[in-house]
């Protein structure tokens, strides 16, 4: 098997995580109140993210979810399915998400996260984003 990077998009890291709602869609073996959690995405491009929960997702090899963060001043709700999921070392759980959007969505999402990047070489947050706070991050433990 190839270790070659599959990634098609520019993928960009975070110091400081990013907060964002994840959102289970159609997921009727929950409760309403537990098919959204705060998730802290650790990189995003316009075709995924990787991100941590406070708890765990349900292990379903097929799940649909949405996550709702906003990035310079504009919010992105881009919906996809979980293709990995992990455990690390601090016992976080970690996941990642491919995006499922059409071209004008991937365009825009491209365009804020280049200037994104830019800015954040001086900087580990940004106003007009969903940075987390130092409360929302307790929730994750530690990151």
């Amino acid at each position: 098997m190839s270790n070659a990077n599959r990634r098609h998009f520019f993928r960009l890291p975070f110091q400081h995580p990013l907060c964002a709602e994840l959102k289970m869609i159609d997921y009727k073996d929950l409760m309403p109140e537990y098919r959204i959690v705060k998730a802290a995405l650790l990189d995003l491009s316009a075709g995924g993210a990787r991100f941590r929960t406070a708890t765990p997702l349900p292990d379903d090899d097929n799940l649909l979810v949405e996550l709702k963060f906003t990035v310079m001043h504009k919010e992105f709700k881009p919906v996809g399915t979980i293709v990995r999921s992990m455990r690390s070392e601090e016992e976080h759980d970690e996941y990642s998400i491919q995006f499922s959007w059409n071209e004008a969505d991937i365009a825009a999402l491209t365009g804020v996260l280049n200037q994104m990047a830019v800015k954040l070489r001086n900087k580990t947050v940004l106003p007009g984003c969903s940075f987390c706070t130092e409360e929302e991050l307790l929730e994750f433990k530690r990151l």
